[in-house]
């Protein structure tokens, strides 16, 4: 058996965003693996056929195709790919051939879907025309986005476009992005998600529709937080989407909501399950490219979603009277796409010993279809964690794992790792984690928790750290260390620590707050929560929301309080530090303070500065530079590894 390494990924496969045929006989879906020659990532679209179970691949190349569906009579299958640079809407016959590009926008396709008649509505950009100057006049807060870039003056507006090609004919106009169209079951409606105002400090968008023979735009829902992927249900009565009321706030669960087609009345399906639909479980060895919404049944009256749970995701159904089921049984497992046809579901799940793989599920039994990543596993040493709980300093329990290195051997110390998740509210869980695999096969103990602030445990949990980063959430965590450093088996003189984003907020927090960490790695990290307020693409709405409303003028003194700045001279850890130098979220000025306090305060430090590179480094970055981050990350705390007790 050979271990884990940073070189791994390169042999890693992705599946994800299984889609049913109109007769529910086949499916396609998306596999993606990584080219290392070309140092980039390729994904197909492949076909499994259920009665001979012949899985094939579908499209062909060195690009990114991505979101296949099919059309409504089953003859076309449509696609998003980059073969011509940019995300453009291709289409296929499912019989066979070659695919035909249908759009041509210069930023490329954002989403869209199938009409009745085999049209198409794409939600794209409008090219602009005035662009002469490579100089950009800015007027609007939200002008680039982390890993788009800068986004433009041209808003997004929804198209029509024929499978022969011809088109687009625009459908909306106007000074608002209209997003995530969906068709009605007649083919005359086109329902959408938009922000129709001028402010752009707190959006709280809306449900719209566009009448195809009048053009007439209609409130359908309005939003008093976030609204996304409406979908119509079979008989056209209802709308369902995801969403919730509390303004533009990520620090509350998601929900299911429907909405009346007819009266406007709009309510939540699954408040009563208090977690967040969709997947919140984080990790770096995924590359699913669905878009993940509401499935209706053909009767209309049940509809199918995912929501987090504990550290798993699953298949849920929820009935018009509010009646849960879960879908997808037992644990340890997150779903992470999935489809439903007829009483069956084809899903994507990852486990802890495995990226994600297709399963079929009918009367509750399940069909593994897919094993891409099957002979690779078969020759690696892959720890499995084990759950773990712990009691907070007030009594509250905080759930985690344990990642043991291979041949692990309670006579023995082991040097321990914690790792710290970014959101705050994103969370660890029951998946594949590449990173963690790589520590434990280099002899560390791995630590992941999830605390106060994390999705999955409820929204009282996760408002736990809303006005107290670096409060009860450091207490947690900080609690959880102690309590694993006390087992025989962990050398209590050789703890290190590392996190990204909220992560490496925490990070640096930590090492300026207790000395027990032998070394650190900080990765896409805050150290100032003032300045990101007015660097970051989102920092002058998200900063505001997770410090309770905090005003950079009137709660300055609150702000730097809550910053790892304000305590840098009381670091003593050896920190590399581990940024992108395009990275919006946290920008690179954040990792350049923390470097510039720290060496001149004279700590061990190292600032690692990744070129051509956004927030999302380690999830979706160029696969060489994921492989050197995991290399610095290994070897700064092997330099810093001591003689074992």
């Amino acid at each position: 058996m050979r271990p884990i390494t940073t070189q791994t990924l390169f042999s890693l496969q992705f599946s994800g965003d299984p889609q049913f045929s109109p007769d529910g006989q086949s499916i396609v879906y998306v596999k993606t693996t990584i080219n290392q020659e070309e140092n980039k990532y390729q994904s197909q679209i492949c076909k499994y056929d259920r009665k001979t179970g012949r899985d094939i691949p579908f499209t062909q190349g060195l690009a990114q195709d991505k979101l296949p569906k099919f059309s409504q009579d089953g003859s076309y299958l449509a696609f998003v790919s980059t073969r011509s640079g940019t995300p453009q809407l291709f289409v296929m016959l499912t019989d066979g051939g070659e695919p035909k590009q249908l759009t041509f926008f210069k930023k490329g396709v954002k989403s869209y879907s199938w009409m009745p008649n085999n049209q198409l509505v794409v939600a794209a950009r409008k090219d602009d025309a005035n662009e002469k100057s490579d100089v950009r006049v800015v007027n609007t807060l939200r002008y680039r986005g982390n890993g788009y870039g800068f986004y433009g003056d041209e808003p997004i507006h929804l198209w029509l476009v024929q499978v022969d090609g011809s088109g687009p004919q625009q459908i909306t106009d106007g000074n608002f992005d209209e997003t995530d169209p969906t068709v009605s079951p007649d083919g005359k409606k086109i329902a959408f998600v938009s922000w129709r105002e001028e402010n752009q400090v707190e959006v709280t968008p809306s449900l719209y529709t566009v009448d195809l023979d009048t053009g007439l735009i209609d409130l359908t829902y309005q939003g008093k937080g976030s609204v996304s992927h409406p979908v119509y249900s079979p008989n056209g009565k209802w709308i369902a989407f995801f969403g919730h009321e509390h303004g533009e706030d990520s620090g509350y669960n998601t929900e299911l909501w429907v909405v009346s087609t007819g009266s406007g009345e709009a309510r939540s399906l699954s408040r009563s399950l208090d977690r967040p639909v969709g997947n919140q479980v984080g990790t770096d060895a995924r590359y699913e490219t669905a878009e993940v919404s509401p499935i209706w049944d053909m009767d209309s009256q049940k509809i199918y979603f995912t929501a987090t749970h504990e550290g798993d995701v699953y298949v849920y159904s929820v009935t018009l009277d509010e009646k849960i089921q879960k879908e997808t049984p037992g644990d340890t497992q997150v779903v992470t796409s999935f489809s439903y046809h007829s009483g069956v579901i084809a899903y994507a799940k990852e486990t802890p010993a495995s990226p994600a793989e297709l399963y079929l599920q009918q009367n509750k039994e399940i069909q593994q279809i897919t094993y891409h990543n099957t002979p690779l596993f078969k020759s690696l040493t892959v720890s499995v964690p084990e759950r773990t709980k712990f009691q907070a300093r007030d009594g509250l329990e905080i759930n985690g794992w344990l990642l043991k290195p291979p041949g692990f051997s309670s006579d023995q110390r082991y040097p321990l790792v914690l790792e710290i998740h970014g959101g705050p509210h994103s969370s660890y869980g029951n998946t594949f984690l590449h990173e963690f695999q790589v520590l434990a096969n280099s002899g560390y103990i791995v630590l992941y928790t999830n605390p106060r602030g994390s999705h999955g445990y409820g929204e009282a949990f996760v408002r736990g750290s809303i006005g107290d980063w670096g409060g009860k959430d450091y207490e947690d965590l900080i609690d959880a260390v102690d309590a694993v450093a006390r087992l025989p088996y962990v050398d209590r003189n050789n703890l290190f620590v590392t996190g990204g984003s909220y992560g490496g907020y925490m990070t640096n927090w930590m090492v300026a707050h207790t000395h027990i960490f032998k070394a650190a790695v900080t990765q896409r990290s805050i150290c100032n929560l003032h300045s990101m307020i007015g660097t970051s693409d989102i920092g002058f709405w998200f900063n505001v929301k997770e410090l309770d409303g905090a005003d950079i003028w009137e709660d300055e003194e609150f702000i730097l309080s809550r910053s790892p700045i304000r305590y840098a001279n009381r670091v003593q850890t050896p920190v590399k530090i581990i940024h992108s130098e395009e990275d919006f979220r946290c920008p690179m000025e954040q990792a350049e303070q923390w470097f510039t306090a720290l060496k001149r305060l004279g700590v061990e430090t190292e600032l690692v500065r990744f070129p051509n590179e956004n927030h999302d480094l380690s999830r979706n970055g160029q696969p060489e530079h994921r492989v050197e981050r995991l290399d610095h990350i290994v070897g700064w705390f092997n330099q810093y590894l001591g003689n074992k007790e």
